[in-house]
């Protein structure tokens, strides 16, 4: 849960988690979002089993990360985007050798069987083509910060043990380790959607799609 001085401070800035909603500025997704950062609405803290076996299992989740592939983890940094003040990027974790980031998440196995694609892919793990969620591959994308790809580490949990997470061991079974290709065109046009965005936020200004389009784009 997030102090009052934390809420305040992240009002302010614009988080890469948060980054997916301003794919569309006239989306209620990202109207939400405004009017969260210039304090017309409050924080909302989410509750449910997904989230809860989460933040139990993200630690066991990273360890283990580190023991199959050698590695040693950095966790939990915030760290500002070098061409964007004000855009930050929290970590779960980055390789402390190579930079790589490593964001965990922990799911339902049938989440993740619907993540699977026929066509229309993002990502691959084992040769298996993935469409995984666009708040998860821009969360990524704006983590790479100059890295060739980042690392999505998913965890999947069937019903029984994501309703009792504090039992669960992390193994094979579990952990899904996707690697995402930096996308250096979709690094740009978040970059200049999140300026746009953090201008609108410092001048309480509403957001629009067609006046970024025309300023920014066109």
């Amino acid at each position: 849960m997030l102090s009052n001085k934390e809420k305040e401070k992240r009002r302010k800035q614009l988080g890469a988690s948060e980054i997916y909603k301003i794919l569309n500025f006239d989306s209620q997704d990202c109207q939400d979002l405004w009017e969260l950062k210039i304090g017309l609405i409050d924080y909302e803290e989410l509750d449910n089993d997904a989230i809860i076996s989460g933040n139990i299992l993200e630690e066991d989740c990273l360890k283990y990360y580190e023991k199959v592939n050698d590695k040693k983890l950095v966790f939990n940094e915030r760290i500002e985007n070098p061409r964007v003040k004000n855009l930050v990027v929290s970590l779960d974790s980055r390789e402390l050798e190579s930079g790589i980031p490593v964001e965990n998440k922990v799911i339902n196995i049938l989440t993740f069987e619907k993540w699977k694609a026929k066509r229309v892919f993002n990502a691959e793990w084992e040769g298996i083509k993935l469409n995984i969620p666009k708040s998860y591959y821009c969360q990524i994308q704006m983590s790479t910060l100059n890295k060739d790809y980042g690392v999505l580490n998913v965890n999947t949990l069937n019903d029984d043990e994501q309703q009792d997470p504090l039992n669960v061991e992390i193994s094979e079974l579990h952990n899904k380790q996707i690697s995402i290709k930096e996308d250096k065109e979709l690094i740009e046009e978040l970059e200049g959607r999140a300026k746009y965005m953090i201008y609108c936020i410092e001048h309480k200004k509403r957001p629009s799609e067609l006046e970024y389009l025309e300023k920014y784009v066109f």
